[in-house]
């Protein structure tokens, strides 16, 4: 139980500190100037970047895999709530990956195309940030998931 306990709390941990990077490489002050719409923009699609979305894929499919083993053990309530947190994992998981491959394809679009660079950078900034917090969000339900079955 104390091994649960501590997975749980590792990735609580990681997924809090990933977020929290995102928003930490970001300085406040430049969004508060009045700047540029366009300057903005160019800002916003540089913050999310493949090494962030990578790494929350790469921790949401290590928490699912994790539980494939820990559910053959488990009574029927923890085995109903360990599938529903491997199901938030996995939603993470294609979210996040997601992400990582719309933000090379709209890379390598506005390199492509120089002359529409704004639209696809509108577009690029859209989806991959609906698509970050939507992974974020099945993140953090998985986390209530594990803390409701191993935390009490």
């Amino acid at each position: 139980m104390f091994a649960k306990s501590m997975f749980f709390a590792i990735v609580l941990v990681l997924a809090v500190s990933s977020v929290y990077s995102v928003y930490a490489q970001n300085n406040v002050g430049n969004i508060i100037d009045k700047k540029d719409l366009v300057d903005r923009l160019f800002e916003l699609d540089n913050e999310l970047n493949p090494t962030i979305t990578a790494t929350l894929t790469g921790l949401s499919l290590t928490g699912a895999s994790f539980l494939m083993s820990v559910a053959r053990g488990a009574s029927d309530s923890e085995a109903i709530q360990i599938h529903l947190t491997k199901k938030y994992f996995i939603k993470a998981f294609f979210m996040f990956l997601l992400c990582t491959i719309i933000l090379f394809v709209f890379d390598f679009i506005e390199i492509l195309d120089q002359k529409t660079t704004l639209l696809y950078t509108l577009l690029d900034v859209i989806v991959t940030f609906a698509l970050f917090g939507i992974g974020v969000y099945s993140l953090v339900m998985a986390a209530k998931h594990l803390y409701s079955t191993y935390g009490k």
